[in-house]
């Protein structure tokens, strides 16, 4: 029978010796935490780049000798540089490869140098100690999974390439943390769509929020649209989406859409086409081709606009929320757009065709209820 989890990372500890001492909460020992069990960070903004993106000074292996974990961490990325999507290797470098974070640093603690060093039981007590809310930093159950799912896809890699090592063969016992099957989606009610409309500073902010209701874009694929995607003079207007920011020719379900307008946004197009012809780039210096410039700054002599990249979006609606005094993000706005579409009756199969999902259930999870109308029909029933 396979030892407890806590049990393992205290015997681990004690045999180790050194800073392993005090992972354990088994042990009943107080002292300094190693680093990988610090406590969490704060939040990085979409333009820091400063821990994921550092790159690492990868030793050549001598010959008969096994490359080191990180040249073959590096070789499964570079394995996987076509098939993965650029989010999905960036993720894998922040958690696995990056020299600042806690699996680098477990592994440095542990004295872990090739990719035979590692085992299950220790990935596993790794796992359990950051997880752990009384001795570590207690890490969210999802987190521990994207640890869990870039180790198995390392585990296949070596399965697969032969020479980098043979760890990790055995993975698959690690269980899945466990976490909620699905989260509260969050959509804004009538009355405060109308306020954050309003609290608009400028007319490009307005255009900005409008479309984000009208259509229920991702915040990537917003930043990627560009002027010949607006199909505005066709009946009825629509837009074209066939990449994002990540992918400018691919989407993130691998299908390009159309989009058309919500009803409730009908005279949008119209105004659209009046701001790209007259305050987009008046002076008509910009050549970049998406839809919204960033605002120019005048403090620096030839400075051309600039395409409004995710942060800049991000940005926006921090500026309306403190404005209108409700909090939102993109994300809640593809979240009420999806509401609305589903309380006008559109149908399941054409909600999962123009918010760009790869199955029904997404729609579910995009979709808030609204209380009163569910107590509502309840009450009217006739059962």
């Amino acid at each position: 029978m396979d030892e407890p989890i806590g049990r393992s990372v205290g015997r681990m500890a004690k045999a180790r010796g050194g800073d392993g001492a005090t992972v354990g909460a088994s042990s009943g020992r107080t002292g300094p935490r190693p680093d990988y069990l610090a406590p969490k960070r704060a939040r990085r903004g979409y333009g820091d780049r400063s821990v994921a993106g550092d790159a690492f000074r990868l030793r050549r292996a001598s010959v008969g000798e096994l490359p080191p974990l990180e040249h073959a961490l590096e070789a499964m990325l570079n394995a996987h540089a076509l098939d993965w999507s650029r989010t999905q290797l960036r993720n894998c470098r922040g958690y696995l490869l990056s020299p600042t974070g806690r699996f680098q640093l477990w592994c440095r603690a542990q004295g872990i140098v090739t990719a035979d060093d590692l085992t299950t039981d220790g990935v596993s007590a790794f796992m359990a100690a950051i997880a752990d809310r009384d001795h570590g930093p207690g890490l969210k159950a999802s987190t521990i999974n994207k640890f869990r799912t870039h180790l198995r896809s390392f585990a296949h890699f070596l399965a697969e390439n032969p020479g980098y090592g043979g760890g990790l063969q055995d993975i698959g016992r690690i269980r899945v943390p466990r976490m909620p099957r699905e989260q509260i989606a969050v959509a804004l009610a009538r009355d405060h769509e109308r306020l954050i409309v309003e609290a608009c500073a400028t007319p490009r902010d307005r255009l900005v929020i409008e479309l984000f209701l009208a259509t229920g874009l991702r915040v990537s694929e917003m930043a990627a649209l560009t002027l010949p995607n607006l199909l505005l003079s066709a009946r009825p207007p629509r837009l074209a989406v066939t990449g994002s920011v990540y992918d400018p020719d691919c989407t993130k379900n691998r299908r390009p859409r159309y989009v058309a307008f919500r009803k409730s946004y009908s005279s949008l197009p119209r105004r659209l086409v009046d701001w790209i012809q007259t305050e987009r780039d008046p002076h008509r210096l910009s050549p970049r081709q998406e839809l919204f410039l960033a605002a120019v700054d005048g403090r620096r002599e030839h400075h051309l606009p600039e395409a409004l990249t995710i942060w800049g979006y991000e940005s926006l609606c921090q500026r309306v929320s403190l404005r209108a005094g409700i909090h939102f993000s993109p994300h809640v706005l593809r979240h009420t757009w999806a509401t609305r579409l589903v309380e006008a009756g559109v149908t399941p199969m054409h909600m999962m065709e123009v918010g760009g999902w790869t199955s029904i259930d997404m729609v579910r999870r995009y979709y808030t209820a609204n209380n009163e109308e569910v107590l509502a029909a309840i009450a009217a029933a006739g059962a």
